[in-house]
């Protein structure tokens, strides 16, 4: 996604008196160069910038953290390793690395939640349309998933985004919906 220097500049500066998510040393690969550079990075909500040093009034770079995955990197050369990837394809991936465990554990939580805390957002209106739909139709709704202990996010199979999300519930909505529909011609013939 293309973003407006000035807008995301004056979004940064703007929330300086709000603290940050998490902010701190990690360091970056970068795609020109292939070693290590270490960067002041900050997490506001999805958006997760990274500046040459603390006190910087302006970041070098954003990443946005929509429909990412993070994994973990499993090397013997950089213990403290992850990676940020674009879900779509030929999106681009950041190479990063902590430089201890406990920092590398509160980044990563930090980061896959910042991804999902967008979609836990916006489901909150889905869910209340499928509570409506259900009780419309007359049909007990499903219990939501369960979630994981460790990190509050649902159990896999988990959905791989927003769309996927969406696609799942609108699924559901409609087939509630045509049930609706099935049991309100069955009513109007018997008393028709």
């Amino acid at each position: 996604m293309k973003l407006h220097r000035k807008s995301v500049l004056s979004y940064f500066r703007g929330t300086g008196a709000r603290a940050p998510d998490r902010e701190g040393i990690l360091l970056k690969k970068g795609t020109r160069n292939p070693s290590y550079q270490r960067r002041w990075f900050i997490l506001r909500g999805n958006l997760l910038y990274y500046l040459e040093h603390q006190g910087d009034r302006t970041p070098l770079g954003l990443i946005l953290l929509d429909s990412c995955r993070v994994e973990p990197r499993d090397s013997t050369t950089e213990p403290y390793a992850f990676v940020i990837l674009a879900s779509e394809e030929g999106g681009r991936s950041y190479k990063l690395a902590a430089e201890k465990k406990v920092d590398f554990d509160g980044w990563l939580q930090a980061l896959v939640w910042a991804g999902w805390s967008q979609l836990w957002e916006l489901l909150q209106p889905l869910q209340e349309q499928y509570q409506r739909v259900c009780q419309e139709a007359g049909v007990e709704p499903q219990a939501p998933p369960q979630e994981d202990r460790f990190l509050g996010l649902p159990c896999s199979p988990a959905p791989s985004g927003f769309q996927e999300l969406h696609q799942r519930f609108g699924e559901e909505i409609q087939a509630l919906a045509r049930s609706r529909a099935t049991r309100r011609q069955v009513d109007l013939m018997e008393f028709g």
